[in-house]
């Protein structure tokens, strides 16, 4: 009896055990719900509609309460029994603090500025796990209607296009905008039943479908995910008996949520107002009267408390996929001629394509330029900014409007009197949104150049593919990378050589770039160096290179000729282009008391560097030139923004 009774006992320890699990499992995890000061300040605002530029701006008028639904989220999920703080606004400022959740929650998060939307993006992509719940920063901060003033945002002013509908954070969703559209008697449901976020919740629920129905018109937000992504729609608009946009909305069609993979993160994206059909009963501080619960309207509470959890659970797993970010572009241009003109200018023209090949859009500006023997602009060049590449290089993509590709004809005049000799035409892609003036935020990526020769007396030039270095062979691994870096002028090689497994020096390093961010060395920079007089060859790249922390001094000297570690070149590569990059994996030879630890780290976590197979990193190695092309390349595709 006394053994019977024993076994019992143990018996049910494990099966209080095993029925603990779960909620302690919840509760080792860190969970943060963002607080959104300026989204709430932005739904009680109200301003007047009008015209701006000629286009017709909507009034706005004063929302419901943002504050309540970010309350609902996290006295939800505290319900639940999850780890739950409060995130504030000033967090988002710091991928550090950041990355100390496991996963975060946006509920209504309508207001972030670019580098707050950076942070984020850079969180997920290092293996955050983060909930976006309807309309997430699609609006400004920094810009904030005034009283009495229009609200431009609807315009999308600054992002220009559909294609980077949420700016820097659009790649996160895998997914291009198509639409807000109104939808009247409705309901939210799951085709999806393989999905672990659906299987978890429909065995909870102990039925195969969920259903969140709304009797009212209200708005939800369309989203498509670009083909060949990682985006999975797990819900449905699946029913509804109004919708003021019949030619584009399609039942069963446009996915009301949907899983994202993107590096080592995981994202749920809701396009719809979820927090409408939840009840939360808690004394809390509600606002306007709401006390927690679910619109009047609405059904479905506990299918959506459910999904809500799941979502959760899903997205701050720790598990082991990856999903790597792609910058991939390619150009190239055709029908190129040069003549002399009638009017008597000499004329070049040419047809080029850019076209993305990534799985992450890209914008910029196309930009062509004539350089002579010494690298001078020779007349005045051509330039288009690109708003938006879609990550769908499909014909048959979203509802057929995405653009992946950009092809024009142009035409550059330059002096009829144009000296003749060989001169260097130079295509390149400036990545960045146009009105961004930070060099780390707008810089060249890819690039093409051929050669026009004109010969003296000749009315027209002959145009050739441009020569490159003989010593780097196609079957170089570095190849294509020191190849774009020349096309860029990056690099520029010695005696028509470019020297692959020369050691670079910290000269070198610090031209090379200075040249990828676009800044010209300054005269006005200043060097206090013991080993290098202002005279002295170097000195002005030395001291530009300096200012913005590129190079530092070493015991009071530059050491100009001397090679560059590669601890140095993870700081420069930081310093430089401003790289943030978060990850627990660690570097036998580069603990964390190591002065450039962080910097390596970065480098780590943005895949521009994998270290050495016994893991190893070896900080105080040198950089040859090889390597080093290799390293700005990878720099330029993983930081574009």
């Amino acid at each position: 009896m006394k053994k019977l009774f024993i076994s019992l006992l143990v018996a049910c320890a494990f099966m209080l055990i095993a029925f603990l699990a779960p909620t302690q499992a919840k509760a080792a995890q860190k969970i943060g719900v963002v607080f959104s000061e300026s989204s709430e300040k932005y739904a009680n605002t109200t301003h007047p509609g009008g015209t701006f530029n000629g286009q017709s701006v909507s009034e706005k008028v004063d929302y419901s309460s943002t504050y309540n639904k970010e309350l609902k989220a996290f006295l939800l999920y505290q319900q639940q029994g999850f780890q739950v703080e409060k995130i504030y606004e000033k967090d988002l400022n710091n991928l550090e603090n950041l990355s100390e959740y496991d996963a975060i929650v946006f509920a209504y998060t309508v207001m972030m500025n670019h580098q707050q939307r950076e942070n984020v993006k850079m969180y997920v992509r290092n293996g955050g796990g983060a909930i976006f719940a309807f309309q997430t920063a699609r609006n400004e901060s920094t810009k904030f209607p005034k009283s009495s003033q229009m609200d431009l945002s609807p315009l999308i002013y600054d992002v220009d296009s559909w294609v980077m509908e949420w700016d820097n954070l659009t790649e996160v969703f895998n997914s291009r905008f198509i639409d807000d559209i109104v939808l009247g008697i409705s309901t939210i449901s799951n085709i999806n039943t393989v999905h672990p976020i659906i299987q978890n919740t429909t065995k909870e629920l102990g039925k195969s479908k969920l259903a969140l129905t709304k009797t009212d018109r209200d708005w939800v937000e369309i989203i498509k995910p670009w083909q060949g992504g990682s985006a999975t729609p797990i819900l449905y608009f699946s029913d509804y008996n109004f919708t003021d946009k019949a030619k584009t909305m399609k039942k069963n069609e446009f996915g009301a949520a949907h899983a994202i993979e993107y590096g080592k993160g995981r994202v749920v994206q809701i396009g719809f107002k979820i927090y409408d059909y939840i009840n939360i009963d808690a004394k809390a501080d509600w606002q306007d009267h709401e006390n927690g619960a679910a619109y009047s309207t609405t059904t479905g509470d506990k299918d959506a408390q459910v999904f809500m959890k799941h979502a959760l659970n899903w997205v701050a797993d720790n598990h082991n996929g990856y999903v790597p970010r792609r910058y991939n572009l390619s150009l190239y241009s055709d029908g190129v001629q040069g003549y002399v003109a009638p009017s008597g200018k000499f004329v070049f023209y040419s047809t080029v394509t850019v076209k993305n090949n990534g799985n992450v859009p890209a914008r910029g500006t196309l930009k062509v330029e004539i350089l002579d023997a010494n690298d001078k602009v020779v007349g005045k060049g051509h330039e288009r900014y690109i708003p938006g590449l879609a990550a769908d290089s499909t014909t048959d993509n979203a509802d057929k409007k995405d653009i992946s590709s950009h092809t024009e004809k142009y035409q550059i005049s330059m002096p009829g009197n144009l000296a003749a000799g060989t001169y260097t035409i130079r295509t390149s892609f400036i990545e960045g949104r146009d009105d961004r003036k930070n060099a780390n935020e707008k810089f060249a990526t890819i690039a093409e150049i051929k050669t026009l020769t004109r010969a003296k007396g000749s009315n027209k030039a002959t145009i050739a593919a441009a020569p490159f270095f003989p010593d780097v062979a196609s079957s170089n691994g570095a190849y294509h990378d020191i190849k774009n870096l020349y096309a860029l002028g990056i690099v520029k090689g010695s005696n028509g050589k470019f020297n692959p497994q020369g050691t670079l020096t910290r000269l070198q390093a610090t031209e090379m770039i200075l040249r990828a961010l676009g800044i010209p060395a300054s005269n006005s920079a200043t060097l206090n160096a013991s080993d290098i007089k202002a005279s002295e060859y170097g000195y002005a790249v030395l001291a530009t290179g300096l200012r913005h922390g590129i190079i530092a001094l070493e015991d009071g000297k530059i050491n100009a000729h001397q090679p560059m570690t590669r601890a140095a070149m993870a700081r420069a590569l930081v310093n430089g282009f401003k790289l943030q990059g978060h990850t627990n994996h660690t570097f036998t030879d580069v603990p964390t008391s190591h002065a450039y630890y962080k910097d390596v780290q970065a480098l780590y976590a943005l895949g521009i560097t994998t270290g050495y197979a016994d893991h190893t990193f070896k900080p105080s190695g040198t950089v040859t030139r090889q390597n080093f092309a290799q390293f700005v390349n990878r720099t330029l595709h993983a930081n574009s923004k």
